[in-house]
């Protein structure tokens, strides 16, 4: 699955709001992956830091040993510890190997099921009731699109049980050895969660759950199927049973994927559980340090990196209070997220812009974007979110030219391959989608149906 450290880079800034600009943070952060790597069995591991954009809690590491953390996770740690458990647990799977085509690709492939299935069960009500499908099944093509680019704790999670415990307790020998206490780790997974449960608790997190994995849709569709066969008598009662048997089956295959990633994957207070068995067993006797706060209290408000992670902060906030459709107040925060040294940075720019256009002015936006294209990490949501507001303002060249800009840029990365074949047959060049969609099937066999799809509309 290496593709190189400087594409997978790439591949990684297409994925939705990309990385933060590099600040001094940069530097503390791959020190503390330093100390931890000096104390690997594996010797040479080339692995690098990157901070991602956004509030949530991600971190990933790939077979090219970049690992990525977001802001949401950063804001949320105490102390260089807990810092150390996270990359600590990261840097395990690339010395272990985790990595694998066989995991990177079945978790991608669930992805695709689940939506494409949802996409099933809508066709078989349209047509059992002659009703029209292509802005349902395009609107399922967008979700399909989002839920490959979406962490996989939101999804069927890619590592397996014993890769999760595996990596949990070298992660934990590696910050031992490196005069971290183990509590750390421990702690960091009591902050998981921690998030995971505020997340459940958040009716948007739950409702965007739901729709990602098809059951409003299939909920949707069967009531469709109830009002249809109540209109058509005899004839709509077999069509309906017909849909309603589709409809079944797509929940029952749903319901067999996510059991199946709930039993491979271990829940974080399982891996709590053993984290905190494995410390007694193998550190019983271990006089731990104190968990080290002052370092971590300082690495964030060193020159360079306050005003920016303050900024950052307020771009968060913003983001939020637009989502509980609070305009108002996320007006003046998004404004604040654009001061220096933030001004250019792709997702303060990206949030001012969402406040933009909910307030119906699509200018500011326009100039939002463009700042955020020219700054020093364009990201993929940008150029995709740009392309899609000069196709809603019937500028077409235009939104083809932003698009194949950030594709090339960016090395013709997944993320945005099917956006760039939306926007090709939504600005009327219908060889070009077909030739990216035939394309894409060969590179990325996986995401062949999605491709293929957009390239019809479907």
């Amino acid at each position: 699955m290496a593709i190189g450290q400087a594409k997978d880079l790439d591949h990684a800034r297409a994925e939705g709001l990309g990385v933060v600009p590099s600040m001094p943070l940069d530097a503390y952060l791959n020190g503390v992956l330093g100390k931890l790597l000096a104390e690997s069995p594996v010797k040479g591991i080339p692995a690098r830091v990157y901070l991602r954009a956004g509030g949530d809690w991600s971190a990933k590491s790939t077979a090219d040993a970049n690992i990525y953390v977001s802001l949401g996770i950063l804001l949320r740690l105490d102390s260089e510890d807990e810092l150390a458990a996270l990359l600590g647990h990261e840097a395990s799977h690339v010395i272990l190997g985790h990595a694998s085509a066989d995991v990177v690709q079945s978790v991608q492939q669930r992805a695709i099921q689940l939506s494409a299935l949802a996409v099933d069960a809508e066709r078989a009500v349209a047509g059992a009731t002659g009703g029209s499908q292509s802005s349902a099944n395009a609107a399922r093509i967008d979700e399909q699109s989002r839920a490959l680019l979406l962490n996989t704790t939101l999804l069927s999670p890619s590592w397996t049980r014993d890769q999760e415990r595996d990596a949990d307790r070298l992660g934990t020998d590696l910050m031992v050895r490196a005069g971290y206490s183990p509590q750390g780790m421990v702690s960091l997974l009591q902050k998981q969660k921690s998030f995971e449960t505020e997340r459940a608790a958040n009716p948007q997190a739950a409702s965007l759950d739901k729709e990602i994995l098809g059951f409003d849709v299939t909920a949707k569709a069967q009531k469709q199927v109830t009002a249809a066969t109540s209109k058509l008598g005899a004839a709509g009662g077999v069509l309906g049973a017909l849909a309603g048997a589709a409809i079944d089956r797509t929940k029952e295959l749903a319901g067999k994927q996510l059991d199946q990633g709930s039993r491979s994957h271990p829940k974080t207070a399982e891996r709590i559980t053993d984290v905190q068995a494995y410390v007694m067993r193998e550190y019983a006797g271990l006089d731990a340090p104190e968990l080290q706060v002052e370092p971590w209290d300082a690495a964030k408000e060193a020159d360079g990196t306050a005003d920016v992670l303050e900024n950052y902060i307020s771009a968060i906030e913003a983001k939020g209070r637009l989502s509980d459709k609070d305009v108002a107040a996320a007006r003046p925060l998004a404004k604040a997220a654009l001061s220096p040294p933030t001004q250019a940075h792709a997702y303060p720019n990206y949030v001012d812009a969402s406040v933009q256009l909910a307030e119906g002015a699509a200018a500011p936006a326009f100039a939002d974007y463009e700042a955020a294209l020219a700054g020093p990490e364009p990201a993929g949501a940008i150029y995709a979110a740009a392309s899609t507001l000069y196709l809603a303002n019937g500028q077409k060249d235009p939104a083809v030219e932003v698009m194949e800009r950030g594709y090339a840029r960016l090395q013709e990365p997944p993320a945005l391959t099917v956006p760039m074949i939306r926007t090709y047959r939504q600005a009327g060049r219908q060889s070009d989608a077909d030739r990216l969609a035939a394309q894409c099937g060969l590179r990325w066999p996986s995401l062949q149906k999605i491709c293929s799809a957009e390239a019809k509309g479907q």
